[in-house]
Parts: structure tokens; C-alpha cells; sequence
């Protein structure tokens, strides 16, 4: 439509021309000037055309060459941020592996005195060990397991291990684990590693066993 319109300006403009000339000097053209003019002005209707429409062409080259960029630099800028989210899921991910295995390389069973529930300070280092994955990792659950050797009636074992369970869920929630993260069960002297009937058997059975729910 702006192509027509221009060389509709510039072939009227061409023929004003040319009648003024022939009006002021008050002279007709005869046939053959006016064939000439007409012929000139259509000339330079078609020139304008022409050039028209290889400036419309070029813009619309320029135009194009702009939105393949824009599409380039967004698409650039896509792969950018997935190539980023899938870093961060990976290192995210090894973190978590990383850390659960330290966490099950850690010692799994806390050991008592006999008819006590108190935390040794050998143990300690293994219990901070837990606490720290098990802060960390809001999703993991324990349930830890109470046992006792076979001295003591039923009941008193079954007692003595829910205090040991007990007195190692204390450690770990002062230490920031969420009490909902901890289960305490005893099984007393139900449960013995070690069948003997000596103070070294009876030591391996007075212990707690930190079992991990979802690894």
C-alpha cells in the first residue's frame, strides 16, 4: 500500500508539473508531448516502485535477521538455565549421597554399661555423626532399638531397653534432630547377638541399634 501511494505522489506530481509548464507559457501540448510526458512520468513511477520495494525488501531481510538473533540468544539462554538446574540437581544429588554415606559408615550401635543408660563418651562422636544427617535431611527417620542381656527378670530388661533407646533419642534431638524423626522400641533380652554366657557375650547384647527407616 505505501509503495502504490508513492507512486501515485510522484507520477501526479510529474503531470502537475508538466500542465503548469504548458499553462504558463500558454502553449498546448501537442500529442506527441504529452505521450513523452506521460511515458516519463509512468518511467519514474516505476523507478520509485522499484525502489520501494528492495527498501520494503531489505527491512524485511533486517527484520528477519533481528528475530533470528532474538530466537538464538532466547534459545542460548534456555540451554543456559537447564544445563544450570541440572548442575545444581546433580551436586544436589551427590551431596545427598555423599552425606548419607558417611552416615552409614558410621557406628550403628551404641553399648552400655551393665544396668545403665548413660552415653559413653566414645559413642558420642558417632551419635553427632547421625544428628548431623539426620538434620539435614528432614525426610530420614530412625528407630532405635534397646536391648539388654538376659540377666534381670523379662520386664525389667524390656524397661532398661527403652531407657537406653530413650537416653540415645535425648542425645540426638539436643543435638537439633526433630523428635518426630526418632522412634524408641525395646526388645529387652529378646533380641541377644551373642548367646555366651560370659561378661564379654553379655557386653555385646547391652546396646542400642540405630536402624535408618529411608536411606
Amino acid at each position: 500500500m505505501q509503495v502504490g501511494n508513492l507512486s501515485k505522489i510522484i507520477a501526479t506530481s510529474i503531470l502537475v508539473v508538466f500542465i503548469g509548464a504548458c499553462s504558463s507559457t500558454g502553449e498546448t501540448a501537442d500529442a506527441t508531448a504529452s505521450t513523452q510526458a506521460a511515458q516519463m512520468a509512468a518511467e519514474a513511477a516505476a523507478l520509485a516502485e522499484t525502489q520501494a520495494l528492495e527498501e520494503a525488501q531489505v527491512q524485511a531481510q533486517v527484520q528477519a535477521q533481528a528475530e533470528a538473533q532474538a530466537q538464538a540468544q532466547a534459545q542460548a539462554a534456555s540451554e543456559a538455565a537447564q544445563k544450570a538446574a541440572n548442575d545444581a540437581a546433580t551436586a544436589d544429588a551427590a551431596q545427598q549421597q555423599q552425606a548419607q554415606d558417611a552416615a552409614q559408615a558410621l557406628a550403628h550401635v551404641i553399648y552400655f554399661d551393665f544396668d545403665q543408660s548413660t552415653i559413653k563418651a566414645e559413642f558420642r562422636t558417632a551419635l553427632n555423626g547421625h544428628a548431623a544427617y539426620l538434620s539435614q535431611n528432614p525426610s530420614a527417620m530412625v528407630v532405635l532399638e534397646g536391648h539388654a542381656d538376659e540377666r534381670g527378670t523379662r520386664e525389667y530388661n524390656i524397661a532398661l531397653g527403652e531407657r537406653r533407646g530413650n537416653a540415645v533419642s535425648r542425645y540426638l534431638v539436643v543435638q537439633g534432630v526433630s523428635v518426630d524423626a526418632i522412634e524408641v522400641v525395646s526388645f529387652g533380652e529378646e533380641r541377644p547377638v551373642n548367646a555366651g554366657q560370659d561378661s564379654a557375650s553379655w557386653s555385646e547384647n547391652r546396646r542400642v541399634e540405630i536402624r535408618y527407616i529411608n536411606y
